[in-house]
């Protein structure tokens, strides 16, 4: 724990464990959070964080594609090579179908 202006500040890993401890069967919530220096509402707060995040990763498809960010600049440069590669495959698809016809004519 570190101090920031007179205040404890806990990293994640030191609230996951004060979360944990209080979240233990029968466990003296009261003491735990006097042992820390803690009020009842920061650990009210902590349990709301875990909720959140629980439900944020349930929710979570990790099948999705992460969606990215990209300067207008470079999404104009994606459009136009898109276009380009569109346009060679329209030509080589053309080309495919005059080889086709000159081997069935042969």
């Amino acid at each position: 724990m570190t101090l920031n202006n007179g205040k404890k500040k806990l990293n994640i890993d030191e609230k996951w464990k004060i979360y944990q401890e209080t979240s233990a069967p029968g466990a003296q919530v009261g003491e735990i959070l006097r042992k820390h220096g803690m009020y009842p509402n920061e650990l009210a707060k902590i349990r709301r964080q875990v909720e959140d995040g629980a439900k944020k990763e349930m929710g979570r498809n990790k099948y999705l594609k992460k969606q990215v960010d990209v300067t207008y600049t470079e999404h104009e440069r994606l459009k136009k090579d898109l276009a380009g590669k569109e346009k060679a495959l329209a030509e080589m698809g053309q080309e495919y179908l005059i080889l086709k016809k000159k081997v069935n004519l042969e």
